[in-house]
């Protein structure tokens, strides 16, 4: 998935989370197929931890924290980029 897609996909679960919260139990329970509101609102929490731990790998940086000009200093390798 990409960062829109995700971020699009949290929206769409926080506005039925937020539904979830102010509707009456029969109403969630009916829109959303569970038996109890509960269920309802921990299913959406679940799948809104899901999509926040997937948006959080968009937002670590690349660098793994290897040093590539060392690594190839120590192999005889030509450095190329710094």
């Amino acid at each position: 998935m990409t960062r829109q897609e995700i971020e699009q996909e949290l929206d769409r679960l926080y506005k039925e989370l937020d539904f979830a919260h102010h509707a009456d139990e029969s109403t969630v329970c009916r829109v959303c197929s569970v038996d109890t509101q509960l269920e309802a609102l921990q299913s959406i929490t679940e799948e809104i931890d899901f999509y926040e731990a997937a948006l959080e790998e968009f937002n670590k940086p690349d660098d793994d924290g290897m040093d590539y000009i060392g690594l190839q200093l120590s192999q005889g390798m030509a450095v190329t980029h710094w």
